[in-house]
């Protein structure tokens, strides 16, 4: 596989999410897809053996999908602190890989 493909979102499995914020059980996941990056917030339930989802979008570009990380993280905590935590975490890690979305079909 050539360096170029390793980078390529497209060509690779996805299996993980991107980018992971978790506290006590509430969990919010970046994961690219097609039309852009799906972002899941939600809470872990019976120790973790069952993933409940609170809510989902998918955001064109970073921008959005920061806004949501940093939304969902004060819904959860109440904490200003906690969410500018999660945004300086997404930061650290060099924040989201190139992903280039595909063109949207026009509607019918």
């Amino acid at each position: 596989m050539s360096a170029t493909a390793d980078h390529n979102l497209e060509l690779r499995p996805i299996t993980e999410p991107i980018y992971a914020w978790n506290d006590h059980g509430r969990y919010v996941e970046v994961v690219p897809v097609q039309t852009g990056w799906l972002v899941l917030w939600g809470e872990y339930r019976d120790l973790g053996l069952s993933k409940h989802i609170h809510g989902s979008r998918v955001y064109r570009d970073e921008a959005g999908v920061r806004r949501r990380l940093a939304d969902a993280v004060l819904r959860f905590t109440r904490r200003d602190s906690e969410a500018r935590d999660a945004l300086v975490l997404l930061d650290r890690m060099g924040g989201l890989p190139a992903h280039r979305p595909a063109e949207l079909k026009s509607p019918l």
